[in-house]
């Protein structure tokens, strides 16, 4: 299981026992509970409507109480805006396409457009134009590596809403929106590309290889 999700399945844990401690807790909660279990066996074995009306009526007055309960509503809210948030940030795991391109110097611009996709695109085969290449990378979601050779220069624009974006060896940073990053002595560089990615939920990891 993943940390995250462990970690939140154990908080949601301490959050029920809290709440059935409380419920413990409370003797108005019991025996509005004892006289609906009551009535609803009375109401069974008589099959009478009248008892049937007075068990739900107890019934619909503990679900009252419970609603008054924050545990009760702590233990509903928490594991929905969790799962949120972890869906936000882990997007699903589409099929992992790797890209290999053997000369994208033909066009000004190579440009890849998906809705749900996970990219890996390895640039060590590239023909480098001298005036420098161009890549722009649009999306919804899902996770883009880009693998960058040591002797290529780079213009970074990288913008990810929720996410993690991590270039090099710099530290990563959590969704930090749109992000600039230029190579040292760019413009002297043989080699250069410029990279624009766009994607609205997911990581974003650019490396040297």
């Amino acid at each position: 299981m993943n940390k995250k999700l462990k970690a939140i399945f154990i908080i949601e844990i301490f959050i029920v026992l809290g709440l059935i401690f409380h419920v413990m807790s409370t003797p108005r909660m019991w025996v509005v509970l004892a006289l609906a279990i009551l009535f609803t066996i009375l109401a069974t074995r008589s099959r009478a409507r009248v008892l049937r009306i007075i068990s739900f009526i107890f019934w619909a007055i503990s679900v009252m109480i419970l609603f008054t309960v924050g545990w009760f509503w702590l233990a509903i809210i928490f594991p929905t805006i969790a799962c949120i948030v972890f869906w936000k940030n882990n997007p699903r795991e589409g099929g992992v396409r790797n890209f290999s391109y053997e000369d994208i110097s033909q066009d000004e611009s190579e440009s890849i457009m998906n809705e749900n996709q996970n990219d890996i695109i390895d640039l060590d085969d590239v023909t480098f134009k001298p005036s420098g290449n161009s890549l722009s990378i649009k999306k919804m979601t899902g996770n883009t590596k880009i693998i960058v050779p040591e002797d290529v220069g780079v213009s970074l624009d990288l913008t990810t809403n929720a996410g993690l974006v991590k270039i090099f060896n710099e530290a990563a940073q959590i969704n930090a929106g749109n992000v600039r990053y230029f190579s040292e002595n760019l413009d002297q560089a043989e080699k250069r590309i410029k990279i624009n990615i766009r994607v609205d939920s997911g990581n974003i990891e650019v490396i040297r290889g």
